[in-house]
This record gives C-alpha cells, sequence and structure tokens, in this order.
C-alpha cells in the first residue's frame, strides 16, 4: 500500500533525532511538508533538515525550539507553523524523557519531570493543535509497552505513559465529530535507550521475532496511522516483535 501525504504539513514534536527523525524523513518521502521541533539537539536538527531538503528539494521544511511543558511557547509554535505552513494535518508527538529512578532514591522532583514531559507536553499539544488541524486530519502520540507492565526502577516514567494512553482515547473521543483520528504508538524493543536496565543482546532475547527493531518500522507505523486509514481511532499499537507474548 502507497500511503501519499502530497500537499499535506506534518509537525512532528522531537523530530531532530532518533524515532522522530525517522519519522520527519519517512513524511517527506511521503510528500508531505515537514516542521519538527527540539529541545536542546540544535545540532541535529539542522542535521535532519538537511536531510529533508535532500529528499524533497522542492518540500518545505522547518525546525522550532519547544519546551513542551510550557504552554505560551505552544501558542507561539501553532503562530509560526500556520504563518509558514498554513493548515496542519498532522501531529506526532514522539519527544519524551526515559530516566532511571529506583525506588530506593525516588523523589517528588522524578515524578513531575517525568509527568511534566511526558504527559503534560502531549496534553498541550493536542489541546493547542486539536482544534487546529485540518478536517479528517490526525494525531499519533507515542507510549509504551510499559505503560501496563511497569518496569520497577522507571515507575514515574511508565506511570506518564500510561497516561498517554488515557490521553489518546479521551482527545479521539472529543475530536471525533471532526473527523479528526488520534492514536497512540506503543514502542517496545525498538531502540535501546541510554538508561535501559538490559543489554540489547538481552532485549533481543525477550522478543520472539528474535530482534530489535528499528526506528523505520516505527516511522512506517506512524505514516500508516497519519494516513493510512480513516477509521483507526482511540487505539494503542504494540510495536514490539511479540514482547508481550511472554
Amino acid at each position: 500500500m502507497t500511503i501519499s501525504l502530497e500537499g499535506k504539513t506534518v509537525l512532528i514534536i522531537g523530530g531532530a533525532k532518533r524515532i522522530g527523525r525517522a519519522i520527519a524523513l519517512e513524511c517527506a518521502r511521503s510528500g508531505a511538508n515537514v516542521a519538527f521541533t527540539f529541545h536542546t539537539s540544535s545540532d541535529e536538527a539542522q542535521s535532519t533538515l538537511a536531510e529533508l531538503r535532500e529528499i524533497a528539494p522542492t518540500g518545505r521544511f522547518a525546525a522550532y525550539p519547544l519546551n513542551v511543558t510550557d504552554s505560551s511557547e505552544w501558542q507561539a509554535l501553532a503562530q509560526h507553523i500556520e504563518g509558514e505552513f498554513g493548515s496542519l494535518f498532522g501531529l506526532v508527538f514522539c519527544a519524551a524523557i526515559f530516566n532511571r529512578t529506583p525506588l530506593a532514591t525516588l523523589s517528588e522532583a522524578d515524578f513531575d519531570q517525568h509527568i511534566a514531559a511526558n504527559l503534560k507536553g502531549p496534553f498541550l499539544g493536542c489541546q493547542t493543535f486539536g482544534s487546529r488541524l485540518q478536517e479528517r486530519g490526525s494525531i499519533v502520540l507515542f507510549s509504551d509497552i510499559y505503560a501496563t507492565r511497569p518496569l520497577l526502577n522507571f515507575i514515574p516514567y511508565c506511570t506518564s505513559k500510561a497516561g498517554v494512553e488515557m490521553l489518546c482515547k479521551g482527545f479521539a473521543k472529543g475530536l471525533a465529530p471532526r473527523h479528526i483520528r488520534v492514536n497512540c504508538i506503543a514502542p517496545g524493543a525498538i531502540l535501546p535507550g541510554e538508561d535501559d536496565e538490559v543489554s540489547a543482546e538481552e532485549l533481543i532475547a525477550r522478543v520472539p521475532l528474535g530482534r530489535l527493531g528499528g526506528s523505520e518500522e516505527a516511522a512506517r507505523t506512524a505514516l500508516f496511522l497519519l494516513a493510512g486509514s480513516n477509521f483507526l481511532t482511540g487505539i494503542t499499537i504494540p510495536l514490539e516483535g511479540g514482547q508481550l507474548l511472554r
């Protein structure tokens, strides 16, 4: 199935590197104009912009700094997007923090930090752009398979991702009258994080398909949710190679 985003604009929150970068590139290959945000990764943002322009020399691309926890910055971003791109078709939110927080040293600040970045951020994104998206537009959020199977040393992270799945359902129901779809991807063993408790080899041993997934697979799944189906909303797709079968 060929999925086209020709002439449409997609905004990717956290699009400078890793999975966000892969989604930006996949959207550009599908004909989309792409805007993306970054927080501290300004060098990576410039590199991603160069790659986008190489893929689609006539496309329109832009990168914006954003603190996802600041509502005033979201409003400023919306004005920039509307001024430079016009109406927005798709919003993809894949920015997150993933810090190890052992129970013995877990603090209120640890909890607040994860909830702010991983749950308040997507909330502000959906709140800001939900009413601005084109009718029949699409929002894609990112959860985690550990939203329902908690990791002991990552309680605030897992809690924040569980909230994202409910956020997805709530906004899917609220935006359905305008035919705007809101869906979620829950990656498993896609890209090992810096604070993962196990090695890549140990992760692979837990995956029935016998390998790690790649950022490109997450990007293709995001593209499908953006424009590959007009009758899916409020769902979470586990992208985990069968890990949940264990």
